[in-house]
């Protein structure tokens, strides 16, 4: 019998048998992605220069058919009870979201989900539509989540495989009037979106029938490969301004990276300067654009444009300024982490407004399938021209003293914990390894790339409600604290003592339960920073748990 990991190697999940032609393309790759996008003169190097759905009560499954802001950043342990005191504080709680799906060859039998999670003392009303559509609603009770099953887009979603896992992603830009989902609450709540929800044969709508799942009849088995999540951001917190923080695209494997604008008003002026590693291809009434070009169109409420980039390039450090609040989220359909390392999966995650970005992280390694640290891929962001980078405790080999505007450095893969400060803003991005680095020994082995940001030290919080789907086998919340911050966690204590990183503060790894139906809080005596992940066969997520989202830094200047 053939094993689970010659079954992924065949299947690459997807989109590693690509293009007009569908050729296969060698799991190990080799890797010709820049390392650093433009920004200047260069930073200094180390040591020197359809219908509406059927709603429901919490913890059941509904299932839908066919700018700016003021400075926000309250008290960082109150929730806000009402709507309008979510957006006046400007966290990730919130009361009106816009879910979008980004591209995924994922078969379409897997299905695209928002997790809503309400941690107040009121329910939840919960309303989904897409254009004058509505399309799901639910009521979600005090303390507990709801799984809001929504339809595929797909033009924004791209092919599916073929039942080999051969695909072709996408490859030019779109643009899809009404292309995203406007979900809205009547209390506040916290939104994740997973693009796909499940990883195997089980779970999803009721009545779900997995008996065509297309896995089965090539590979021997039904399962996604191609899994991750992202933290959905309130309108109320979104801004015009971003620098974009992704990754390369793959060019042996002719697959390019993307990021997504979403609309929330009508007549939104966009303007996308590339850096100097960036290459849009065309497509949805937006031109080819080559390096530090600009790009400038406009987008309604709503409207998803979807930019994609030539496998040769790499969107990170683009500039996107709106005249009006967008969203961005950034991925790509299907890549290994590091490139010549399989397996290849589905990563995306919401880029944070810049007014948002802080001077200080902690950055650490996730907890891995087996509940220790393991490596990841680390990169660097830069946010100002200039800015200088210190390291308190270690200092991951190759790491930059300074950076500019635009810049991107690409650490590479890092296996330790260290804290990184700058004299401006800045971003740290960080994406998981693939399984045969992370569970190597495994005959079904778990885990695979995904994408998530790091939070800065100033956006820290005393509280978080998260999600932790139980469609996951091992899900952890890996907490950065200072050492003597006391946590509880779904109301018991933490007795794990931290591991020391840097300057007073340090990690725990705490493996998560069922929760309730898959939500769970967490309280400290002083605020703290989360990520939380979660791993299945050959498959994984991971998010930053939330943040708040204060504006803390002065936006860049308009592209010229």
């Amino acid at each position: 019998m053939t094993s689970a990991r010659l079954k992924h190697t065949a299947f690459v999940a997807f989109a590693l048998l690509l293009v007009p032609g569908v050729l296969a393309v060698s799991c190990s790759a080799t890797s010709n992605r820049n390392e650093f996008g433009d920004g200047g003169a260069g930073g200094e190097g180390p040591g020197g220069p359809g219908g509406p759905g059927s709603g429901g009560m919490g913890g059941d499954i509904f299932v839908g058919s066919g700018g700016s802001g003021g400075l926000g950043g309250g008290d960082p342990g109150v929730d806000p009870t009402t709507c309008a005191e979510a957006a006046a504080a400007r966290t990730y709680i919130g009361c009106d979201f816009w879910p979008t799906v980004v591209a995924n060859n994922v078969w379409s039998i897997f299905d695209y989900a928002v997790v809503v999670a309400n941690a107040g003392d009121q329910p939840a009303e919960v309303t989904v539509t897409r254009g004058a559509n509505t399309i799901a609603t639910a009521t979600v009770p005090p303390n507990d989540l709801a799984k809001i099953y929504l339809p595929w887009v797909p033009e924004l979603k791209g092919p599916d495989a073929n039942s080999c896992g051969s695909a072709t992603p996408l490859s030019n830009t779109v643009r899809v009037p009404d292309g995203a989902y406007h979900l809205v609450t009547t209390r506040p709540v916290t939104v994740y979106q997973f693009n796909a929800l499940e990883y195997g044969p089980q779970g999803g709508p009721p009545g779900k029938d997995w008996s065509t799942c297309p896995g089965p009849e090539c590979l021997g088995e039904c399962l996604s490969y191609s899994n991750d999540a992202s933290l959905l951001l309130p309108s109320t917190a979104m801004t015009g301004n971003y620098r974009v923080t992704g990754i390369a695209g793959w060019p042996d494997a002719n697959i390019g990276s993307y990021f997504a604008i979403t609309g929330t008003e009508d007549g939104t002026s966009v303007q996308v300067k590339l850096s100097g590693a960036g290459e849009i291809v065309g497509g949805g009434g937006l031109p080819s654009t080559g390096p530090n070009g600009l790009a400038s169109f406009t987008v309604n409420r709503g409207e998803v444009v979807e930019i994609v980039f030539s496998p040769n390039a790499d969107p990170s450090g683009s500039q996107v300024f709106a005249t009006k609040p967008v969203q961005v989220i950034a991925g790509v359909p299907c890549i290994n982490v590091p490139l010549t390392s399989g397996y290849c999966d589905h990563i995306e995650e919401s880029v944070f407004p810049a007014e948002t970005l802080g001077k200080r992280y902690i950055v650490t390694v996730p907890t891995s399938p087996g509940g220790g640290p393991v490596g990841h891929v680390v990169r660097i962001y830069g946010n100002v021209n200039g800015t200088k980078l210190t390291y308190a405790g270690q200092t991951p080999p190759g790491a930059p003293l300074s950076i500019n505007a635009g810049q991107v450095f690409d650490l590479g893969q890092v296996n330790v914990n260290f804290e990184i400060s700058g004299d401006h803003e800045f971003a740290v991005g960080m994406f998981q390894l693939g399984s045969s680095l992370i569970d190597p020994f495994s005959t079904e082995p778990k885990g695979d790339p995904a994408q998530s940001l790091a939070t800065a030290v100033e956006q820290y919080r005393l509280k978080y409600v998260f999600l932790a789907p139980s469609d996951y086998d091992e899900s952890y919340v890996d907490v950065v604290q200072p050492v003597g911050a006391q946590l509880v966690l779904d109301g018991q204590p933490v007795a794990q003592t931290p591991t020391v990183i840097s300057s007073g503060y340090g990690v725990v790894r705490l493996p998560l339960g069922p929760g309730k139906n898959g939500s769970h809080v967490l309280t400290a005596t002083e605020p703290v920073g989360i990520q939380v992940m979660g791993y299945g066969a050959q498959t994984s997520y991971q998010y930053p748990g939330g943040l708040n989202l204060a504006a803390i830094a002065p936006p860049p200047p308009p592209p010229k």
